[in-house]
């Protein structure tokens, strides 16, 4: 039996026909990928699954090891589309319909560009990604997202 619910007009969840979900591997974003999901089920919505190599870290981690950066970068794509393929495979088993976006460069602007060009209607990210936070709240990039985001940002703690 359907759930019956109301939906008043232009309400987030009522209109939502795109979700994206922001992911970096952390447990962070295990938890927004929980949520993402059922919004997303509840919702009826494509799921895009955003995954973006910052470039920053590649270069330095290059430097660092002295290791070619082409080298370094071929590896963090690879990580990277392991990574999609399981948030890939964990939204099926919510019969999702999903699209996978590995992007390069600064994870908030990219993500913010991504949402922009794909006009999603929601985007969920983890409060705290790989790189933590220093102040115990929320991290850099998603709180980058949250303010160059021109859609509704579900920051999931």
């Amino acid at each position: 039996m359907e759930d019956i619910r109301y939906c008043a007009p232009g309400h987030i969840f009522c209109r939502a026909k795109k979700v994206m979900l922001a992911v970096d591997g952390s447990e962070g974003s295990a938890r927004a990928a929980t949520v993402a999901f059922e919004v997303a089920e509840m919702t009826k919505s494509k799921i895009f699954i955003i995954h973006v190599i910052a470039t920053s870290v590649v270069k330095q981690f290059s430097l660092m090891s002295e290791t070619d950066p082409e080298e370094v970068l071929a590896k963090y794509e690879t990580t990277g589309k392991k990574l999609l393929d399981g948030y890939k495979g964990a939204a099926e088993d919510y019969h999702l319909e999903v699209e996978l976006i590995l992007e390069k460069g600064s994870p908030s602007d990219r993500i913010n560009l991504q949402a922009r060009e794909n006009e999603i209607d929601l985007i969920v990210i983890g409060s705290q990604g790989m790189a933590g936070s220093l102040r115990g709240g929320v991290g850099s990039s998603a709180e980058r997202v949250v303010l160059g985001s021109e859609a509704p940002v579900l920051v999931v703690k």
